[in-house]
Order: structure tokens, then C-alpha cells, then sequence
């Protein structure tokens, strides 16, 4: 038997590298954070302008686990050296679709192509006019690489006789996308491009050797 391979661990791509999904989290707090310059006049007039910035925060607790469960999340956490390393998280599809769309496997496609900074874009296969065919609230993820980011869409939308939807989404595009690119499907996790929160891991252990433990991760746009 040969020895184990750990290229993946070094690799520039995060591709091989998976938050281990063996235990299920018993909850999940959600956290998205959208930074706004705040100035202040002379007059006492306030302005505030957005910087633009767009994150997202997931906190995982997890119900009792025996020690070799932790353990793999333990040798993870280790292995991208805390924060330092990018990998996949794959979010469950419970806590970012709505239950209209919760088991919609339709493949939805960008029509044309569409710049940097974008923010409505107009995409296929969603129903003739439904009111609304997506709601405001759902995360979306484009296909195309460099787009492990995560957009809100921010307004409900509605389709037309075509099929086609023009939905709104914040932030704007973080780079351009080309046509007949896919978002993710609904009924599908989504993987976020993510490193942990912290560079501390913390875990408890009872007296009947049952181990308590909670992490927190954010999403990485790039390596």
C-alpha cells in the first residue's frame, strides 16, 4: 500500500479540501455583514455610502459526539493551521432556500453576459409568470470559477411568459460572467469557498465522554 497522499493539503486550489461532514450541526446561526462608511458634518448632517464589502458568517453547533467523531474535526481544523487555509464548506440547502424551491433541480441559466459591479440579471427555466418565481432572501452561487462567492438576492422576482426572471442581488458581481453560465441548483448544498473564523479551537467533554464543540467560519472569495 502506498503512503497517503496529502497534496491536497498544500495545493493552491481548495478543491480537495472539505469540511467533514460526518456529524450533522443541531444549529446554525447565520451572520451577513455589509460595512457602511458613516460621516458627519459640521451641520450635523449624516452620510453614509456602502464600501461595497459583502460577507458571510456561518457558527455550527454540534449535538454530543463520541471522541472519534470530534477527532476529524480536530485533525481538520489543524490541518488548515487555523484560519490560514481556504476549503469547502458545503451549507446545507435547508438553511439558505425557501420551501418553494427547496426540491426545484431545474438548472437556471444567466441569458447574456453581464460585468463586474452588476447587479440585476435576468436568467431562464423559471416558470411562466409566477409571482414571485424567486423569492428575496435565497443565497445564489454563479458556476463560472472565481465565483465561490455568495449573493443575496434581494427582492422578490417575477417571471415572465418566456420563462426568464431579472433578479436583483447584492453585492454586485465580485467579476463578470458569461452567458449560459449556471447558479446553483436549489435542491443542492451549496460549497462556500470559506476559512474558519478564529485560530482557536474549543471543545468540552461530560462525564459520560461526550464531546461538545462550535465553530464559526467565513466566507472566502479567494485563496
Amino acid at each position: 500500500m502506498a503512503y497517503t497522499n496529502y497534496a491536497y493539503l498544500d495545493a493552491t486550489d481548495n478543491t480537495g479540501r472539505v469540511f467533514p461532514t460526518d456529524v450533522k450541526p443541531s444549529q446554525i446561526k447565520v451572520s451577513i455583514s455589509q460595512p457602511t462608511l458613516t460621516t458627519t458634518t459640521n451641520a450635523l448632517l449624516t452620510q453614509r455610502r456602502t464600501l461595497g464589502l459583502h460577507s458571510i458568517e456561518l457558527t455550527y453547533t454540534y449535538p454530543p459526539m463520541e471522541a472519534d467523531e470530534l477527532q476529524k474535526f480536530v485533525a481538520f481544523f489543524n490541518a488548515m493551521q487555523g484560519s490560514a487555509k481556504a476549503f469547502k464548506l458545503n451549507a446545507p440547502k435547508e438553511l439558505i432556500n425557501d420551501s418553494t424551491h427547496i426540491a426545484d433541480s431545474v438548472i437556471k441559466n444567466v441569458t447574456t453576459s453581464y460585468s463586474a459591479g452588476d447587479k440585476e440579471i435576468i436568467i431562464d427555466n423559471c416558470g411562466t409568470s409566477l409571482e414571485p418565481a424567486i423569492k428575496g432572501g435565497n443565497f445564489i452561487q454563479f458556476s463560472d470559477a472565481g465565483h465561490d462567492k455568495i449573493y443575496v438576492i434581494v427582492a422578490d422576482a417575477n417571471s415572465i411568459g418566456d420563462g426568464t426572471c431579472k433578479i436583483r442581488i447584492e453585492p454586485g458581481l465580485h467579476t463578470g460572467i458569461t452567458a449560459s453560465t449556471n447558479l446553483n441548483r436549489f435542491s443542492d448544498d451549496i460549497p462556500i469557498h470559506a476559512i474558519f473564523k478564529n485560530d482557536t479551537i474549543k471543545f468540552d467533554v461530560n462525564s459520560a465522554l461526550l464531546y461538545g464543540f462550535e465553530v464559526s467560519f467565513v466566507e472566502q472569495w479567494e485563496d
